[in-house]
């Protein structure tokens, strides 16, 4: 029973292990697609560009949580993720700005 609970132990480790390293991954990706997004605007901002940026925003709060995330990948997305809301307000403000001057 001990050789299964071990075998069943070190499966669970190597889960882990592949886990941290796929959100390592993603986390860069969405670091990576985010700098893009923001540093080369293709159209003029929309409400829909600022809830996506939220949603980026908010994935890159929740990643920044996870248990055991080296220390620097977790700061690194919750700048990522304050960035994102800042730059989905300023859209907004602009959004908002445009209806008040028609």
């Amino acid at each position: 029973m001990a050789g299964k609970q071990e075998s069943e132990l070190q499966s669970l480790k190597s889960e882990n292990r592949h886990l941290r390293e796929l959100i390592v991954s993603l986390s860069a990706r969405l670091l990576r697609d985010a700098a893009v997004g923001l540093s080369e605007p293709h159209h003029a901002a929309t409400a829909d560009d600022a809830e996506r940026l939220v949603r980026e925003a908010d994935d890159c709060f929740r990643c920044a949580r996870i248990a055991g995330l080296r220390q620097q990948i977790a700061g690194a997305l919750e700048v990522a993720g304050y960035e994102l809301m800042a730059k989905a307000v300023e859209i907004e403000a602009l959004l908002e700005r445009a209806k008040r001057d028609k």
